[in-house]
């Protein structure tokens, strides 16, 4: 077998067939042919592909002898009907083999390999390679079953459910003041839990469990723009949630803040702020912009924001499939598919970067952490009056294009170290975020999500939620060896 980086470059292609000759054959303990465990590994991963090559056998068949001695008459080619009966009823008899032992290897082979895990479910098997433009949930309403999608992954859900448990039991032991205290009250412990964006409701019920495991009293608001999604909460909050959350068809940024259960006059902060507005690049559904518009009503100093933090990573890769996709689509009249970031279950892929000491293979571009510190927003407001915030038509598409989302501005220079020649077309985007970081102990691990193919299986394993983004360059780029 070739070294491990030429097949990497050998997957990405698209290959149709795989020959193997008699030579690449080995023979086992009872003297029947079979391959090696390089070759095997190479054969089963190449079935995990959509479209998978076809298998050629070469010079495995009849011996030149054996073929000399079949006859070569007309009677043999067009046998009469009783003797082709009779020729059938003979292959039949379970000790004479009706197959070459080298076909019969291979279909032993197809039938003993690996099972298939969580994220190769026949749905997810049929995204490989599929390009699909990024959500925009902010300027779209997303439909139901979008919605429907996202919450059949549980490992999302049940990150998130760790991190708000966590946040809640630590809360109570640092003794932390609540927002709900009032003068007339003020040794209330009730928790003011906001879940903003919160679609059809999944980390509402995520955040109800917390607080059950918890023993916590919560005073829980959940924020939606979306009509439809919001018919939805109401429905489930009627059904399933016995009326314990307050639903608020709102945009987040535009919210007036939660209110007082003793004094529905009076408005208050938010103790925990929950959400999900992260994108396959961390930040490119605009979640650091929506959160800025909604973090001066979380609680200071304590107040918790669950993600705290989010980066974004990126590798170069060779893709000749998605590059021959995206020109194609150029050639069909989209002309802006090169600049477009598709989100893409990269599957048939090479990573043409390798892990070198201060050159990792995938590396972070940047990072966003809420809340925002005082320093970086809140100083805009100040200088400029609050209503600055929104200076450009309320919560609209402009809304920060007065300055006050420029601390938001990213940039990155990154050094990727290529040890082979190789075609670059485009980078590979993923992100991490951690939900939620003890406050206690701070050797513990905090909770995280990941779509890093070298961290998601030590972070959250089988989460499905995000597949990568994949940003094309126009021109493909070329990787030399430094000689």
């Amino acid at each position: 077998m070739p070294e491990k980086t030429l097949q990497e470059r050998w997957f990405s292609e698209p290959l149709h067939f795989l020959t193997i000759g008699k030579n690449t054959f080995q023979q086992n303990r009872a003297g029947h042919p079979a391959l090696s465990r390089h070759h095997q590994d190479m054969i089963n991963r190449y079935m995990r592909l959509k479209v998978t090559p076809w298998l050629i056998l070469c010079d495995v068949g009849p011996s030149a002898e054996e073929l000399a001695s079949l006859p070569d008459s007309k009677d043999a080619e067009f046998p009469s009907l009783a003797e082709a009966a009779k020729a059938t009823k003979g292959n039949r008899k379970p000790h004479q083999p009706s197959i070459n032992a080298y076909a019969a290897y291979m279909r032993y082979l197809e039938r003993q390999q690996p099972p298939y895990s969580n994220m190769e479910t026949p749905a997810l098997i049929q995204f490989q390679d599929w390009l699909q433009p990024p959500l925009q949930p902010l300027a779209d309403n997303l439909e139901s079953a979008t919605y429907e999608v996202f919450e059949g992954d549980p490992v999302k859900y049940d990150q998130y459910e760790k991190a708000i448990t966590e946040a809640m039991a630590e809360w109570k032991e640092l003794k932390k003041p609540t927002s709900s205290a009032t003068p007339s009250n003020p040794n209330s412990d009730e928790l003011i839990v906001t879940v903003a964006g919160a679609g059809r409701g999944p980390l509402v019920t995520r955040v109800l469990r917390a607080a059950a495991k918890t023993n916590t009293r919560v005073q829980v608001w959940a924020l939606e723009k979306n009509q439809d999604a919001y018919v939805y909460l109401l429905r489930k909050n009627k059904q399933d949630w016995n009326n314990q959350v307050t639903v608020v068809k709102t945009d987040m940024r535009g919210w007036e803040g939660p209110r007082l259960r003793d004094d529905p006059s009076a408005l208050t902060k938010v103790d925990i702020l929950v959400s999900e507005l992260l994108g396959s690049f961390g930040d490119n559904e605009l979640s650091p912009e929506c959160l800025d518009g909604i973090q001066h009503h979380l609680a200071r100093p304590h107040g918790i924001s669950i993600p705290h933090s989010y980066t974004a990573h990126l590798s170069p890769i060779s893709t000749p499939k998605l590059y021959a996709d995206i020109s194609g689509r150029v050639a069909t009249g989209d002309v802006n598919a090169f600049m477009t970031p598709w989100v893409v279950r990269l599957f048939a892929i090479d990573y043409v970067a390798q892990h070198v000491p201060g050159h990792p293979r995938f590396q972070q571009a940047w990072e966003f952490v809420h809340p925002v510190g005082v320093s970086r927003i809140d100083d805009f407001a100040d200088v400029h009056g609050k209503a600055a915030r929104y200076a450009t038509g309320g919560v609209g598409a402009m809304a920060g294009s007065a300055g006050s989302n420029d601390h938001n501005t990213r940039h990155c220079h990154l050094t990727f170290v290529c040890p082979t020649r190789g075609v670059i077309h485009g980078l590979a985007g993923f992100f991490e975020s951690v939900l939620y970081a003890s406050q206690t102990d701070t050797g513990k691990e905090p909770v995280e999500i990941s779509i890093l193919p070298d961290q998601i299986d030590r972070k959250s394993k089988d989460m499905i939620s995000w597949f990568p983004i994949f940003f094309p360059l126009k021109v493909s780029l070329s990787s030399y060896v430094l000689g």
